[in-house]
């Protein structure tokens, strides 16, 4: 006796043939439901999700091969399996017609009664190998989306403590450091809880992001009230989750490097932020004020921890970084390769 109840459709216009189907699929253990048009076909599939449809190519109303198509063009119905048969469409390009509709196999009729329980018999076991893997892969994406769900939580709380701290400090030096503290913990936790809402938790998509990021630290001010205006210029690029992390950080650095020296002294403010791509394997991260340059009454931070962490980052890029030094402005291009992510969607 076979161990599989699964549902198989059965679609024929001819009433002999589906007889005969239904009784031999019947007879080794399947649960069996019939048709006997396209129409009908289509109306199962979507009301009782079969495993497998054996579909005749001749039917009155739609081709079969029209209606494999639609089977598998279809999200909620593609993993089903389609085992196309027919007794007059038996010429190569009408199989292979078929196999291109989506069709997992193709018998020419009269079938065999064993070929044909054996053949939906390994339709079968690759529908229950197919489920399992669905079910695998989004067990993985709840975990990844739990990972990051506390790993925001966590740097929420980190954030937290950090912001207590500073308040104890009077000195503003002090004050400054833990609020760039912070602003480094956030860059990295807004990663994670747009990983966590994400439906690819794999992967980050830097145009959405960046510009969230650039706002935030638009708003932050960091301690200077003169009107500034930060913009971005961000190619639709999704880029690993490590990858991004970095470039967020690089940017946090380098915008709030800007925001604090990068003002000229007689005009508002400028501050450009732009990621394109850079060639066919490279994109170019660009950092742009109107301020004066290292050599301007601020000075630049050249030393300090925020340019390690920034030279740091862009060696874990594989890239490099030039700077575009004059008292008329400031530019910082990193330049880096990128790889082509391994996207992840969850299973239908």
């Amino acid at each position: 006796m076979s161990r599989s109840r699964e549902v198989v459709l059965v679609v024929n216009d001819d009433e002999p043939n589906r007889y005969v189907t239904t009784r031999v699929l019947k007879r080794a253990g399947f649960s069996v439901v019939e048709a006997s048009t396209g129409e009908d076909a289509l109306r199962l599939v979507r009301e009782l999700s079969p495993a497998v449809v054996v579909l005749d190519v001749n039917l009155p109303d739609v081709s079969g091969i029209e209606v494999c198509r639609r089977i598998k063009g279809d999200q909620a119905t593609s993993a089903i399996l389609v085992l196309q048969v027919s007794a007059t469409n038996v010429a190569l390009s009408d199989r292979v017609a078929s196999l291109s509709a989506g069709a997992d196999t193709f018998l020419v009729e009269p079938v065999h009664p064993e070929e044909l329980e054996a053949v939906t018999h390994a339709l079968l076991r690759l529908h229950r190998s197919e489920e399992a893997l669905r079910a695998s892969l989004a067990e993985r994406d709840l975990l990844l989306k739990e990972v990051n769900h506390r790993v925001k939580n966590s740097l929420q709380l980190v954030l937290s403590m950090l912001s207590l701290q500073s308040q104890e400090f009077a000195a503003p030096n002090m004050r400054e450091l833990f609020a760039k503290a912070i602003a480094r913990v956030t860059a990295i936790a807004s990663i994670h809880e747009r990983l966590y809402q994400s439906d690819d938790p794999l992967t980050v998509d830097m145009q959405n992001y960046l510009s969230g990021l650039c706002s935030e630290l638009s708003r932050a001010g960091i301690g200077d009230s003169r009107p500034c205006e930060l913009t971005t210029d961000v190619d639709s690029l999704r880029l690993p989750t490590e990858h991004g992390i970095s470039l967020a950080l690089i940017v946090n650095e380098l915008v709030m490097n800007a925001l604090k020296h990068g003002r000229p002294a007689t005009e508002p403010a400028r501050i450009i932020v732009r990621l394109q791509r850079h060639g066919e394997k490279e994109a170019r991260l660009t950092i742009a004020d109107n301020g004066p340059g290292r050599a301007g009454t601020n000075g630049r931070e050249q030393t300090g921890l925020g340019t390690r962490l920034v030279n740091m980052l862009v060696r874990q890029l594989k890239g490099n970084i030039e700077i575009e030094d004059s008292p008329r402005g400031y530019q910082a291009l990193i330049t880096f390769p990128v790889q082509t992510p391994v996207s992840w969607r969850p299973p239908s």
